[in-house]
């Protein structure tokens, strides 16, 4: 199987879920519980530079909800990054923690580069 990148968000899936989670971004985006959501998307839509990043990765990205995460153990703080590279194999790359405490989308992409690159060779 060849790797492929996950990324979970700290939401779950359904219209009212996502509903509720745009809402909380217009009105208190300080607050909002998906820092992987608040680093790679503007009000409205992805950002640019963050689908153009995406795009030059090696590897085929997946991005899920946190219902949607199968791997055990299974995790209780989200959001999370992964890098799969089995059929049951999983290496977490980015913790919940780190996450929340970046500010920006340039760090995420330089942390995940780093992570990949580790992870990769």
């Amino acid at each position: 199987m060849e790797q492929k990148l996950i990324f979970v968000y700290n939401s779950e899936t359904g219209l009212f879920n996502k509903l509720t989670d745009f809402a909380h971004k217009i009105v208190s985006p300080e607050t909002y519980a998906c820092s992987l959501c608040a680093l790679t998307y503007g009000k409205f839509t992805v950002q640019k530079a963050w689908s153009e990043y995406i795009k030059q990765l090696p590897m085929p990205v997946e991005f899920i909800y946190r219902n949607e995460w199968r791997f055990a153990p299974v995790r209780d703080t989200y959001p999370l990054v992964a890098l799969q590279t089995g059929e049951n194999r999983i290496e977490v790359l980015l913790e919940a923690e780190e996450l929340n405490r970046m500010k920006s989308l340039d760090q995420l992409k330089s942390r995940l580069d780093e992570a990949l690159q580790k992870a990769c060779c």
